[in-house]
């Protein structure tokens, strides 16, 4: 890792006053889709974070500069209901997971499901609206289509 990255990773952690296991967001330009996207992270000090590269599809470290890039940073850590592990336990279960490889799927293996896995357990935590969005829409597909068939036979009946 470059040393020229050093002082402004500690800079922003500062500034965010990120501990050692805290999720961290921050938004990208994303070649794939010609838009903005909201990534996740995991701080594990010293001006570095762990987190998914979604366009590379593996677990790397980087300095917190690298990956903010100038754009909007924020910590976005779990609280309320999700029972977490210790900070020392996210960042050791971030470490860990560095240099593997998975293959991506927007809804089960990203930034966000990586992030709220080491700090939970669970990857599933925001992603399960979009399961159960996704879900619904196909059940509704499947009575719209049901539904199509069963009218276009009655009129063939008709006649």
């Amino acid at each position: 890792m470059e040393d020229s990255h050093l002082k402004p990773s500690m800079e922003l952690a500062e500034e965010l006053q990120a501990q050692p296991g805290d999720k961290i967001s921050y938004r990208i330009w994303s070649r794939s889709d010609n838009s903005l996207s909201e990534r996740h992270a995991i701080y594990v000090g010293q001006g570095k974070v762990v987190h998914y590269n979604d366009e590379h599809h593996n677990v790397v470290k980087k300095w917190l500069s690298q990956v903010a890039a100038g754009g909007k940073v924020k910590p976005v850590n779990l609280k309320g209901t999700f029972t977490t592990f210790s900070q020392a336990e996210v960042v050791k279960r971030a470490e860990g997971q560095v240099g593997r490889s998975y293959s991506y799927d927007l809804t089960f293996s990203n930034s966000q499901n990586f992030a709220n896995w080491c700090q939970t357990g669970k990857e599933q935590i925001g992603g399960t609206q979009v399961k159960t969005y996704i879900l619904g829409l196909g059940a509704v597909a499947a009575v719209v289509f049901i539904l199509h068939r069963f009218l276009k036979y009655r009129k063939c009946m008709r006649t």
